[in-house]
């Protein structure tokens, strides 16, 4: 019987809707299969169809606030809400430097199955989980011509400009009177200043969003007090900065707030005396979009708490995966809307403490210059290890 053709595009579309573990082992399959799979027009179809099915959603969990050895974890999401197993995934710097303090990385953002790892603000890595592949960002330093005087502070943020398909890395580095912001693409691997001037306002919170091809922060009119308002950069060629709108209330009521990205909506979080209040801008850009979703008050949560950090909202859109850190332990917690109630999750395989990423399927980083596989490098030590001396001696002729 003569082998049947299969035509390149049926291929094609079969495997795009395939789990990233089994395209990982059907790269072995053939040249051809090899050359679909890791094609960069492929892997948007891929992503794309991820994020239309929130497919393989997961948890990546890095402990947290003990010594070293850290490890991370994964954990399947299924669409009944119950969390998986957490198993133990490849460190993406495990293998490259023993010698690396790992207690010190930390997870910066998120997005399309990448994470985003830093350390003391000068070392960055931008990591796919799922796939156990990485890029580490080349050392950037400050230009003399920024004319830093006094203390400097620095804000990183990760996200997807959508115009070009890049992803890129954000910094600013201010003394609160001048400004230096440079801007690192994953497609180009270098850094590029951003001429810009940066307007007048101080970052009243370092912890930047991505979302909609731009990064923001809460802001204010230096001198001003409880006047906050929302700062949009532009992740787009034209690089254009602009404070948007204003924050949802400008009330000294309120003592802090926290800015997250949940269910694709940009989302304000007011702290005042153990209360929640979550705002959602439903409609990007426009002041009267804001809608309250919930408001955890004491009492709902059977202990003290300070942030409810929100992670995802359920399948249906009912609940809310909330993250809290409480004495060196993290609870993950269930919030139903409609109810007002509030379910532990409770998984024995889950570490003390931990930060959360989360993640969809993805095949980015798959293929490509400078990208790190340290599960590969630990089988390549290992086989070099298992050599006795004369094969030693021969691989190295």
């Amino acid at each position: 019987m003569s082998h049947l053709h299969i035509p390149v595009e049926l291929i094609t579309n079969i495997l795009s809707h395939l789990p990233v573990k089994p395209l990982v082992r059907f790269l072995c399959v053939s040249n051809q299969w090899y050359a679909v799979i890791t094609n960069s027009d492929f892997i948007i179809m891929h992503l794309n169809r991820s994020i239309e099915t929130n497919r393989e959603r997961t948890l990546i969990l890095k402990e947290d606030d003990i010594p070293p050895p850290l490890r991370y974890f994964s954990v399947k999401f299924p669409k009944d809400n119950r969390l998986g197993k957490a198993v133990e995934i490849y460190q993406p710097l495990y293998y490259w430097d023993l010698k690396d303090q790992r207690h010190k990385w930390d997870i910066l953002d998120y997005c399309h199955g990448l994470v985003c790892l830093y350390k003391d603000d000068d070392e960055i890595l931008i990591w796919n989980p799922l796939i156990r592949k990485y890029r580490k960002l080349p050392n950037e330093p400050i230009e003399e011509s920024s004319g830093f005087s006094g203390n400097m502070y620095s804000s990183l943020a990760f996200g997807h400009d959508p115009h070009k398909n890049y992803y890129k890395v954000l910094r600013v580095m201010t003394d609160d009177v001048k400004f230096e912001v440079k801007v690192y693409s994953l497609r180009s691997q270098s850094w590029k200043k951003i001429e810009e001037r940066w307007p007048k306002k101080s970052l009243d919170s370092w912890n930047a969003k991505s979302l909609n091809g731009a990064v923001h922060w809460l802001v204010g009119d230096r001198g001003v007090l409880d006047q906050e308002s929302l700062l949009a950069f532009d992740l787009a060629g034209h690089r254009e900065i602009s404070a948007l709108y204003n924050a949802i209330s400008t009330k000294s009521l309120y003592s802090d707030r926290h800015l997250e990205v949940l269910g694709g909506y940009i989302c304000v979080i007011e702290i005042y005396m153990f209360t929640n209040d979550v705002w959602l801008m439903k409609e990007y850009g426009v002041e009267s979009s804001w809608t309250r979703i919930y408001k955890i008050e004491q009492g709902v949560v059977p202990w003290i708490f300070e942030y409810l950090k929100p992670l995802m909202f359920s399948k249906n859109g009912k609940k809310v995966l909330l993250e809290e850190d409480q004495d060196a332990h993290t609870n993950l917690i269930w919030y139903d809307i409609e109810k007002k109630r509030c379910k532990m999750v409770k998984n024995q395989s889950f570490p003390d403490s931990f930060i959360v990423a989360t993640c969809i399927g993805s095949l980015l980083l798959l293929d490509g210059d400078n990208v790190i596989d340290p599960g590969l490098k630990k089988k390549k030590r290992k086989r070099k290890r298992n050599q006795s001396p004369l094969e030693s001696i021969g691989s190295n002729g």
